[in-house]
């Protein structure tokens, strides 16, 4: 009984830590309050780092980063991790797992593989085939699919551990090439993690600040995708503003477009055009001057064949 008492105790601490490592909110894009749709979907699928360990996975963080940057909109994150399996048991029920499913999955296994490929029961040749089997049923149910890299095991004096390290390093090599071969993106997980063995809880798994890192990763690349491929068209309020020597202004397209953006002072006379130029679609921004302005209020427009945004800045002197 006192056993049990202790270990819920510390499950309690861990949570509570957990809670504190993520009290910094992200850092959010201003695309997004352009965000096109009502809900963010995400599958997260995997092995034991996706279904997380002793009560610490990264799914809380990613969806409390989400809710964070994308007000009012319905944040969907959901776990399919099973400990313990390679990328042949994961492909055997990714199908069954994704399928109804929208949004994006986010891919995270072969840790297990690199421990199996060092023991002599699989081959490298197997995790790629397998990885990029996923993929191609991920884009065929027209979900988004994000490969995630693998972090280190910790091989302090672990001689396995240091031959599964070098596996890691050649699978990662590996799911790289399958993202660009692919044109699908992924996060650099092994790059957050690195062998920072403070950021583990155990020779494997990651701690509350580790998964924290990795929900920032995922979150970045998910955020990218987004610019590039889920804006309404608008206007963003330049920044800084009021502006002294320069400032930024950034705007987003639904679909590739011709774009004319325009800066009026408030007699309506054309001051400056910033932009007349074809953008693709997703998220821009355009950087200029403002010293060379006299000081007072200003009116910036931006003008598509099918639409028009106006916003006002404020321009200050020194």
């Amino acid at each position: 009984m006192a056993f049990k008492f202790v270990k819920f105790l510390l499950l309690l601490i861990l949570c509570f830590l957990a809670v504190l490592v993520h009290a910094q909110k992200p850092s959010c894009s201003l695309s997004s309050k352009l965000y096109s749709k009502d809900s963010i979907d995400i599958t997260t699928f995997g092995a034991s780092t996706v279904a997380g360990i002793n009560g610490l996975q990264f799914q809380g963080y990613l969806k409390a980063d989400f809710e964070a940057c994308y007000p009012g909109k319905t944040v969907i994150v959901g776990n399919y991790g099973i400990p313990g399996q390679t990328t042949t048991q994961g492909l055997a029920r990714f199908g069954a797992a994704i399928k109804n499913k929208k949004g994006f999955v986010l891919i995270l296994m072969g840790l297990n593989d690199a421990l199996s490929i060092v023991d002599g029961k699989m081959k490298i040749a197997e995790t790629q085939s397998n990885m990029n089997k996923m993929i191609e049923i991920a884009l065929a149910y027209n979900l988004i699919p994000v490969i995630g890299t693998i972090q280190y095991l910790n091989d302090t004096n672990n001689k396995r551990n240091q031959n599964a390290n070098f596996v890691i390093r050649q699978i990662n090599y590996t799911y790289k090439r399958i993202a660009a071969e692919k044109k699908v993106s992924f996060t650099d997980i092994n790059a957050v993690m690195g062998k920072d063995w403070s950021l583990y809880q155990d020779t494997t798994h990651p701690n509350a600040e580790g998964n924290a890192r990795i929900a920032y990763a995922w979150f970045d690349t998910m955020n990218t995708i987004i610019e590039a491929k889920f804006l309404l068209s608008g206007l963003n309020q330049n920044y800084p503003n009021p502006s002294v020597n320069s400032t930024t202004i950034g705007f987003s397209l639904s679909k590739s477009n011709k774009v004319i953006m325009t800066l009026y002072n408030t007699a309506g006379a054309i001051v400056r055009t910033l932009a007349n130029s074809y953008f693709n679609s997703g998220y821009h921004e355009i950087v200029f001057p403002t010293s060379d302005l006299t000081p007072g209020i200003y009116i910036y427009a931006m003008q598509t064949p099918t639409e028009q945004y106006v916003k006002k800045m404020i321009v200050i002197g020194r």
